[in-house]
């Protein structure tokens, strides 16, 4: 159940000092433990930090992303043979090496983002591993260059003409650990971390919401790539050799199991994972066979007991830890007011939407044949029609999530068939589904604010340096959503995650979403399916105050007394075509109507 306010806010007071207490003893540890832990320990450590880069480059990619991928080990080594070569053959310092070899590493990524674009899920999966392969074919066969499968030997770490001590490489290989981490948290506690997390749950959602979803899908992978490519550089210069069995498929597995431990999405899981899937065999190196049986069992045992991993465990028990707690709860009883949401640009045609002979066809059947209709300006315009008769489909045509096989559809004047959702969005569409997309991962109030990124948006740079910008912004937005939910009845639901809502509930938080993007076209698919007479009661008075902002509706509603309540008009089609059109009266006494929806004889 939600907290109030003043008690949700005096938890995340207590668990933040509890929280920092714990990363400030562990940061001491690690800054002193060369002091006392002996050689061996040390470099055992500084490798669990290369695979803590490792591990959250992966997270940025899948936990955040959704590219679930076995093309860790390749990026891995060529960062590492890219930098070792550079320094040992030709002389390049290592700074220099390290970067070249990062960029590597990032082009490198560019050839499964290619096919990102084209396929993702298991196909992405086994493109990741293809790449793997032949990356790890080069390196054997490359003999005279890499070494094959004898292994590169790497020259002495230097900077600046300085030979790097075994502490100094622990101490900085730290640092870029700890840098990395900064950047994944600056990431995700920002736009772009929203957006990542969006399209990874559902890339429909995310394309109406006018993110390009290959484009962010390939940012993501690219900015994991660059940790891979990081972490490859720093390994050749601080082993001094490098072999093929280093970066492997088990690597690979490796990194994905750390991220799948400690938690994946979350921030301190891929940290938490790395050191436990680092350390665990150690435990038991006197006795190999029960080793693999201990790791094996507490792997089953994780997944079973705690699914989203140590991290995602603790967050669902200390859940305040996370709550947004900006802006005042307002009064229960304040009056909706939509107003600063409305769509005021009166400019173009008379008619916001046009569709001229929409078809579409699967194979030899007609899903929607030639259909022809138009959306005044203002007006509530309603799409009805009997099950199956095409209305979902239609919509999803002139939304850019599918493609008619003929017609036009025109938005304001502008022709927007063939244009990909993301496009189509900020035009000014903004659309609900008949089953609704909200973003599990994300709170109620983040899949609102979700909605405001049209209206006010900034860059990666902004971002990852967390900039002025961008905290006078995410302000801004989160405050413009946390006051379209209490206008809309959902204030006190805000830290709620959107699958703890009833359904109506949760149509009405996508309405909110939809509505804080200022659409000038406002689609709704079945938006009282599921909802309570009292819930399809106010439904019907938030419609009238959309309307009133100068915003355009047309939706799709079963429900006849809320389609006969609202709409200035109504278009009526049956498998795919139209059978009548006109004001709710003259639709509510047509014969053919009747027929259609009551299987009466037309006289």
């Amino acid at each position: 159940m939600q907290k109030s306010s003043r008690t949700a806010e005096a938890l995340q007071k207590k668990y933040k000092v509890g929280l920092y207490a714990i990363w400030g003893i562990v940061l001491a540890f690690f800054l002193t433990a060369p002091m006392f832990i002996g050689k061996y320990y040390v470099g055992f450590v500084t490798l669990m930090f290369l695979y803590c880069i490792l591990a959250i480059g992966y997270n940025i990619a899948s936990g955040f992303c959704g590219v679930t991928t076995f093309a860790t080990g390749a990026l891995y080594a060529c960062g590492a043979y890219v930098s070792g070569i550079l320094i040992t053959t030709y002389n390049v310092p290592f700074l220099a090496a390290a970067l070249i070899a990062t960029l590597a590493a990032g082009l490198l990524s560019f050839v499964i983002s290619l096919s990102a674009y084209k396929v993702s899920g298991t196909y992405l999966t086994l493109v990741s591993y293809g790449l793997l392969e032949i990356v790890t074919r080069i390196i054997v066969e490359g003999y005279a260059i890499t070494g094959g499968s004898s292994g590169f030997h790497v020259a002495k770490w230097q900077i600046f003409g300085l030979t790097i001590s075994r502490n100094a490489k622990y101490y900085i290989i730290l640092a870029v650990m700890l840098g990395c981490f900064i950047l994944q948290s600056n990431i995700r506690k920002s736009q772009w971390g929203r957006d990542f997390l969006t399209l990874k749950d559902d890339g429909i959602a995310a394309s109406m919401l006018g993110i390009n979803v290959s484009k962010t899908r390939t940012i993501g992978f690219l900015i994991s790539a660059l940790m891979a490519g990081v972490a490859g550089a720093l390994y050749a210069s601080y082993a001094n050799f490098i072999a093929p069995e280093s970066f492997n498929f088990n690597c690979s597995v490796m990194i994905l199991l750390m991220v799948i431990t400690g938690g994946s999405g979350t921030l301190s899981g891929p940290i938490l994972g790395a050191a436990i899937i680092h350390f665990l065999p150690q435990l038991f190196n006197d006795n190999a066979d029960l080793k693999q049986l201990i790791y094996g069992a507490m792997l089953i045992i994780l997944v079973q007991v705690m699914p989203k991993g140590i991290i995602g465990y603790v967050k669902a028990r200390f859940a305040e830890l996370e709550y947004n707690l900006i802006g005042e709860k307002m009064s229960g009883d304040k009056e909706i007011d939509f107003a600063k949401y409305g769509n005021h640009d009166q400019d173009g045609p008379e008619d916001i939407l046009v569709v001229e002979g929409l078809t579409r066809q699967y194979g030899g059947l007609t899903a929607v044949g030639d259909l022809s209709f138009k959306v005044k300006k203002g007006s509530i315009h309603a799409l009805i029609g009997p099950n199956g008769a095409g209305k979902t489909t239609t919509v999803n045509n002139m939304t850019g999530i599918d493609m008619p096989t003929s017609g036009k559809v025109y938005l304001n004047g502008t022709l927007i068939t063939g244009k990909k959702s993301h496009e189509i969005a900020h035009l000014g569409i903004s659309r609900t589904y008949q089953h609704v997309r909200l973003i599990k991962s994300l709170s109620v109030l983040d899949n609102v604010v979700m909605g405001t990124r049209l209206a006010r948006s900034y860059g990666l740079f902004d971002a990852i340096f967390h900039s002025k910008k961008l905290k006078k912004i995410d302000r801004e937005n989160y405050m413009e959503a946390q006051e379209c939910l209490e206008l809309i009845g959902l204030g006190d639901k805000a830290n709620e995650m959107p699958q703890n809502l009833s359904s109506g509930q949760q149509k009405l938080l996508e309405i909110c979403r939809a509505l804080v993007v200022k659409p000038k076209l406002l689609i709704l698919d079945e938006p009282c399916a599921g909802l309570t007479e009292s819930e399809t009661e106010q439904f019907s008075v938030i419609m009238k105050k959309i309307k009133e902002t100068g915003i355009s509706i047309l939706f799709i509603e079963h429900h006849m007394s809320i389609v006969m309540g609202v709409s200035d008009m109504i278009t009526v089609i049956d498998h795919g075509v139209k059978i009548a059109e006109g004001v709710p009266k003259d639709i509510a006494e047509n014969p053919v109507v009747r027929k259609a929806y009551l299987g009466e004889r037309s006289v």
